[in-house]
């Protein structure tokens, strides 16, 4: 049945179930078919309360008010990012070349000093998406369960990698993620290695770990005497073509050379590269926010973590006419 001509030729276009809720919505118009309301909600599949709405929509649009209705919001200014924050998200990834987790946390702290919301690491990554400073392609992770040692300085983790020339000695306690790391002086020959770790971690330790390169191997005699001195344990070797054992440490560095090249790009400047090397490790150990532990390495480590790292980063960055800094004295 049909309330007006119109609508067969209408109807012909429109999908199925449409169709079907105008038959139901004609027959509680004509009273003559003693349908009522709650019948037709049930040939439909709805209740009575959704039958009377599509009733209402139908008397007001025709036979439009009977298609389904996008759930999406007309508009969302309240979940806008403002241009300052968004600003400071990309000033702060050129500089650093930080994930979105932690530039949002960076970005945060000073949210937090001005009294204003907070953003997401979702929508830090969002911002960069579109800025065109990440692919804004998911990418899949393999997850892997990750273990560690039992307390602080159980095992060290050591190894040398570098940057523009420059031999960069790393070290990471395995429990904590704290980290060290500096330039090795001249060639990394295995004195120098040796004075550097010295001076890194100049505490006693239990375990070392390193890879099998001939700074750490079992027959330098510099290295056994450091061992003798420094470690109350083992030195450890990791398995030959084998990564993921010293994966922590892997992973300290990559962070360290990427935030070294968006710093300093190609430069071979010794005091720039100390510098750099400095301002990350200080961040890293205070500012960063390792998602397996739920805390700062330096939390984990010795107990709390320096409250001023943020304005030391700030400032060190050239970025306190971005990010916002502490009254003085706070």
């Amino acid at each position: 049945m049909y309330l007006q001509e119109d609508h067969v030729r209408l109807l012909r276009a429109e999908p199925e179930y449409v169709k079907k809720r105008y038959q139901a919505v004609a027959r509680t118009l004509y009273p003559s078919f003693g349908v009522t309301r709650e019948r037709a909600a049930e040939m439909l599949g709805m209740s009575k309360r959704q039958l009377q709405r599509i009733v209402r929509r139908f008397r007001e649009e025709g036979i439009l008010g009977l298609r389904f209705r996008s759930k999406r919001p007309h508009a969302m200014p309240g979940n806008r990012t403002s241009p300052d924050v968004e600003q400071r998200v990309i000033r702060l990834r050129k500089a650093t070349g930080f994930g979105a987790e932690q530039l949002a946390a960076i970005v945060n702290e000073g949210l937090r000093l001005e009294s204003r919301p907070t953003i997401t690491d979702t929508t830090c990554y969002n911002i960069l998406a579109r800025n065109g400073l990440v692919d804004a392609e998911r990418r899949v992770m393999k997850r892997y369960k990750s273990f560690e040692w039992g307390h602080p300085d159980e095992l060290v983790q050591c190894d040398l990698t570098g940057f523009n020339g420059h031999p960069i000695l790393t070290m990471l306690d395995d429990h904590s993620r704290e980290g060290w790391a500096g330039r090795v002086e001249g060639p990394p020959t295995d004195d120098t290695v040796v004075d550097g770790m010295t001076h890194l971690h100049p505490k006693i330790f239990e375990n070392l770990l390193t890879d099998n390169g001939s700074q750490f191997c079992r027959m330098n005699s510099t290295m056994r005497r450091y061992c003798e001195r420094r470690i109350t344990g083992r030195h450890i070797w990791s398995t030959v073509h084998h990564p993921q054992t010293l994966g922590k440490l892997s992973a300290y560095q990559k962070g360290l050379k990427r935030f070294l090249i968006h710093r300093l790009g190609q430069s071979t400047d010794r005091d720039a590269i100390d510098e750099s090397v400095r301002i990350y490790v200080d961040w890293h150990n205070n500012g960063l926010r390792v998602r397996t532990i739920g805390c700062s390495p330096e939390e984990r480590y010795s107990g709390g973590r320096d409250p001023h790292w943020y304005e030391r980063l700030v400032k060190a960055l050239k970025l306190d006419w971005v990010l916002p800094l502490p009254a003085h004295g706070g």
